[in-house]
């Protein structure tokens, strides 16, 4: 009788559980398919559209001014020896900032995020902030002039941390459930070997696997934003 009111009792529950489950998923359903969310979800959309097209018209008018003041560079240095070597400096300055469009010799790295069967992200097993700081600091020493990650520039002043399921570099969202890749201007057989060496990635095996090749010519782009100080001022003597 006891077993009788055991199994009794189980189906009970399994039935209020399935109740519920169902009763869930249909209110997520309805939520899912309401009339406002998808207008909500249609004005994201066009605002995101127009904001990309503001992105591409102002970044249009940067190159257009960046072009005139090449010229007035050009002519400025073809007047004297003096303003020749002022505009030398001026281009190794852009070099430092990473404020120039390079190309040179050296590696491409990818990390590919491994995943559970289905597609499924593994929770606490991708790609960190730590991780490609690491990598960075690894190509620095092994000597790279030029470094992006995703076609983000590194520069002395570019920060790599997590924010909320993304990576921000330069105010860009990287997702670390998704392929990066990262480019490296160098001595590429020296770049190479520092990537080669055994246990470089010894961190990355359980979530990514590395790839990396060596290359006659990369082009790494420039960062188009300006650098402000508002504490950090020259020392007059």
């Amino acid at each position: 009788m006891t077993k009788y009111k055991s199994q009794i009792t189980v189906a009970l529950v399994c039935c209020i559980l399935g109740f519920m489950l169902a009763y869930q998923f249909k209110i997520l359903n309805k939520r899912t398919n309401s009339p406002n969310l998808k207008a909500a979800t249609t004005d994201i959309t066009v605002e995101i559209e127009q904001y990309k097209k503001e992105k591409e018209e102002l970044q249009k008018s940067i190159n257009d001014l960046q072009a005139k003041l090449k010229k007035y560079e050009d002519a400025a240095a073809s007047r004297s020896d003096e303003t020749k070597n002022i505009v030398e400096e001026l281009e190794k300055t852009r070099l430092l900032t990473g404020t120039k469009d390079v190309e040179g010799p050296g590696i491409i790295l990818y990390l590919n995020p491994k995943t559970k069967i289905l597609g499924n992200d593994i929770p606490g097993e991708h790609i960190t902030d730590k991780h490609l700081i690491y990598i960075v600091n690894e190509l620095i020493s092994a000597g790279a002039e030029a470094i992006s990650i995703n076609d983000a520039r590194i520069t002395p002043r570019t920060g790599i941390r997590t924010s909320g399921n993304n990576i921000l570099i330069n105010e860009e969202r990287i997702s670390p459930f998704e392929r990066i890749t990262i480019k490296a201007i160098g001595n590429k057989e020296l770049l190479y070997k520092t990537l080669d060496f055994p246990g470089v990635f010894t961190d990355f095996l359980h979530i990514s696997t590395p790839e990396y090749e060596r290359y006659d010519k990369i082009e790494i782009k420039r960062y188009n934003k300006s650098f402000k100080f508002e504490y950090a001022k020259p020392i007059k003597g």
